[in-house]
């Protein structure tokens, strides 16, 4: 299987350059519009200070003497006061900025289109599809717990999504087609003392991918912890939705060290054991290493999640679409990181496609 029209223009470094500039343009008009940053603030009240010396030296010069038992006694505090102040008053300043920059539409005028110079079917969407996951009805939150790809949560939950980027996800049949979603789940709440506290869920990645490996039921994957208590027996720790249901099967795949980091279930375990080939339980161990894994695999939907820094570039803030509090004096250097933070986050979403897929383009 070859590589389809997004990956071979990443792998190749294909642009399309006309919009490049189209989307610079609008980058430069922000940043026209946008607050100063307070650290130009204070290089430029920086640059009046020193002028006004220049234009008084012999004033500021007696001034200082006369002043310097009072400006040591007060510097200290004065010095810390005033940072801070300038500091709080430009944060203010910027948030609040000209009518311009407040109706500007950061996310549809300069994200999106900066997205599309590497290819117009991607997007900065995520489907909450719950069947993707499962066949009942329910919340998507509640599909993820079901198929224990994450720990269950309080009925109160909230969420936040931190960042989206999705590929050509409408096209069933295209097997470069991901979703992808920076998302924490938590719940808050305040004791007796009225302390408040946070209980967090799920605060990661999660990612969606097409796949050519199919299935009829669903396979579940989730990472797993093994440690020994005081007399020195094992005891497996498993933070997710335990298993009730006694049709499902339980995967042993006679692999010590895939059991201690993995535990595995099937609709049917024939399935199981055709995905968790040698090579991939292999691949597999080497992830978790790293990175808090879990997958699960319903038809040709793989959804993986991916606990806290996500997987190399592709981390909860890669596709991010927030104005920002101020604006760039270096509109081409920005772009430029702009693109290479994409680039690389899409890169990384399809190298790790390519491990977890057995039939994934090579």
């Amino acid at each position: 299987m070859g590589y389809g029209e997004l990956r071979r223009k990443l792998n190749n470094g294909e642009l399309d350059l006309q919009r490049k500039e189209q989307v610079l343009g609008e980058l430069k008009y922000f940043n026209s519009i946008a607050p100063r940053g307070w650290r130009e603030r204070l290089h430029i009240n920086k640059d009046k200070i020193q002028e006004f010396t220049d234009e008084h030296k012999v004033g500021v010069a007696v001034g200082f003497v006369f002043l310097i038992p009072l400006f040591l006694m007060l510097m200290a505090l004065a010095l810390q006061f005033a940072v801070i102040g300038i500091v709080i008053w430009a944060l203010l300043r910027n948030r609040r900025g000209t009518p311009e920059y407040q109706a500007y539409d950061f996310k549809n005028s300069i994200v999106l289109p900066a997205l599309k110079i590497f290819d117009e079917k991607l997007d900065l969407d995520y489907h909450h599809n719950r069947r993707d996951l499962v066949d009942e009805d329910m919340h998507y939150a509640d599909a993820l717990v079901e198929e224990h790809l994450i720990r269950p949560m309080n009925k109160r939950y909230r969420d936040i999504t931190y960042s989206s980027c999705s590929y050509d996800w409408n096209n069933t049949e295209n097997t470069d087609a991901f979703e992808f979603m920076g998302y924490k789940l938590y719940y808050e709440w305040e004791d007796s003392d009225g302390d408040k506290h946070e209980d967090v869920y799920f605060d990661g990645v999660i990612f969606k991918f097409r796949t050519s490996f199919t299935t009829e039921g669903t396979i579940n994957i989730m990472s797993t912890t093994t440690k020994k208590n005081l007399i020195g027996v094992e005891k497996e720790k498993n933070r997710f939705k335990k298993i009730k249901d006694k049709e499902i099967a339980v995967i042993d795949t006679e692999n010590n060290e895939f059991a201690e980091n993995f535990d595995t279930i099937a609709t049917y375990d024939t399935e199981a054991y055709r995905y968790l080939t040698p090579s991939m339980i292999e691949e597999l161990l080497k992830l978790r290493k790293e990175y808090y894994i879990c997958l699960c695999i319903k038809g040709n939907v793989m959804t993986v999640t991916i606990n806290n820094k996500g997987y190399k570039d592709a981390n909860r803030y890669s596709f991010t679409s927030t104005k920002p509090y101020s604006r760039s004096l270096d509109s081409d250097g920005e772009m430029e990181n702009m693109l290479n933070g994409y680039r690389n986050a899409l890169k990384s979403i399809y190298e790790l496609k390519d491990i977890l897929d057995p039939g994934a383009a090579c």
